[in-house]
């Protein structure tokens, strides 16, 4: 049988979808990019704030054109199961996250065909290039922020078996995967709840020489250890620091329910790069949270212009059902909520512009992973960026033609506000 798939949300509910679709495959499935070839078509959808809801609604309706079975997975269909199946019934079938353990009884059942063994979260059919993948080593949180719906959604904080994860980097390794994107809803806080750390991780995962890149995504700050600082101290993992801070102002960040302080906060900052050469810094902030005055964001925009991060993105408050901010008194005007985010993204602009100009005769190493036939150029894995092209999109040339997978040095040469131009000057290694 067919199976078509639209995958939508982040990048743990894409793993989320790697793993159903290899008990698909094992189960005699083959994955079609045409809807009209499908059998079936699976939807893994993301609940996580309103813009990403509608998306998801509005892939399902679109999927319904085609009149094929639609099986509905993912945050959506967790978080909002009994009202979708009142207002969906195009939906033939919803597999919220509880009900993965059991997916062979479900399939079996809806497909009238037997379905063999349970989801492995060693074994994906990755959605990724060749040579990229997501380890995604926790599910759920505990932080419970008060403006995020993550912990309903998914649960309590759950660090993967670090033997789990031993067996994945081995199979990843086999594979030849060369970049290597370690992820979770809070990266710091891994191995907590089972006697391990993030930095023992990192120790295991130094074991595996192929990978050339290896990032750690959502770290919240205040779990960061000096220990896990260290790690970066070789080279061997890349000096990329995604750091969620959310705001710098101290009232607003109790009002958020988040720990630590801005002085603490900044204080981390400076470590970083202090004792780590050339980091790569990146966050989010959020604007427009209840009862923010221009006083405080008086003071984000302070804090960012002084810190200068490399990469920011900018939310703007949404009111999620079943957090606590969803009720909170002196909601922000929607009107005063956009004119700040212009105004944060008006400064992060002139940052990103004047920092990528600077790295204009710099040279990086660069992992080759896609061609582009209409702008002839090469796509690549860096230390500036993140492997999703979230941050921004370096635009390699080369005179000679390469493979996906080589390895080069690339210089830059010219600069946009958030991309990067670069031409390769040599091969370190091919594919």
């Amino acid at each position: 049988m067919n199976i078509g798939i639209v995958s939508l949300g982040c990048a743990k509910n894409q793993v989320d979808l790697e793993e159903i679709l290899f008990f698909l495959k094992k189960n005699g499935f083959e994955t079609v990019n045409d809807p009209e070839l499908a059998d079936a078509i699976l939807i893994n959808t993301c609940g996580f704030i309103t813009s990403a809801k509608q998306e998801s609604i509005d892939a399902i309706l679109e999927m319904s054109k085609y009149n094929k079975p639609l099986i509905v997975s993912g945050c959506l269909a967790t978080r909002y199961l009994d009202e979708l199946k009142k207002e969906l019934p195009e939906v033939s079938l919803f597999l919220p996250l509880e009900d993965y353990p059991r997916i062979n009884e479900i399939l079996s059942d809806f497909f009238s065909k037997n379905f063999d063994g349970e989801i492995d979260p060693r074994k994906r059919v990755r959605i990724s290039s060749k040579y990229e993948a997501y380890l995604r080593i926790s599910d759920g949180c505990n932080n419970f922020c008060s403006f995020c719906a993550i912990p309903h959604i998914r649960g309590r904080f759950k660090s993967v078996p670090f033997k789990t994860l031993q067996d994945e980097l081995d199979i990843l390794d086999q594979e030849k995967v060369r970049s290597l994107t370690v992820i979770s809803q809070d990266t710091s806080m891994y191995g907590r709840d089972i006697n391990s750390s993030l930095a023992s991780l990192v120790r295991e995962i130094k074991k595996h020489d192929s990978f050339d890149f290896v990032k750690l995504m959502y770290l919240y700050p205040d779990e960061v250890t000096d220990e896990l600082i260290s790690e970066f101290k070789d080279g061997k993992i890349t000096p990329y620091f995604d750091l969620p801070v959310q705001h710098f102002s101290d009232r607003i960040l109790r009002k958020m329910a988040r720990r630590g302080t801005r002085e603490e906060i900044k204080n981390l900052i400076y470590k970083f790069r202090k004792e780590i050469k050339d980091p790569i810094l990146r966050t989010t902030v959020m604007v427009g949270f209840p009862s923010e005055t221009e006083e405080d964001i008086d003071i984000l925009l302070k804090d960012l212009e002084e810190i200068q991060f490399d990469h920011l993105g900018c939310f703007i408050f949404s009111p999620e059902e079943n957090t606590p901010s969803f009720k909170m008194k002196d909601q922000i005007p929607e009107k005063t909520k956009i004119e700040r985010y212009k105004r944060v993204m008006k400064l992060q602009k002139k940052i990103s512009y004047k920092k990528n100009k600077d790295r204009i005769n710099k040279t990086y190493r660069c992992l080759i992973t896609s061609y582009n036939e209409e702008t002839y150029s090469y796509s690549g894995i860096s230390n500036i960026f993140a492997a999703d092209d979230i941050d921004g999109h370096l635009d390699i040339y080369s005179s000679e033609k390469l493979n996906i997978g080589d390895l080069v040095e690339v210089k830059i040469v010219n600069a946009l506000v958030y991309d990067l131009q670069g031409e390769v000057i040599s091969i370190i290694r091919r594919s």
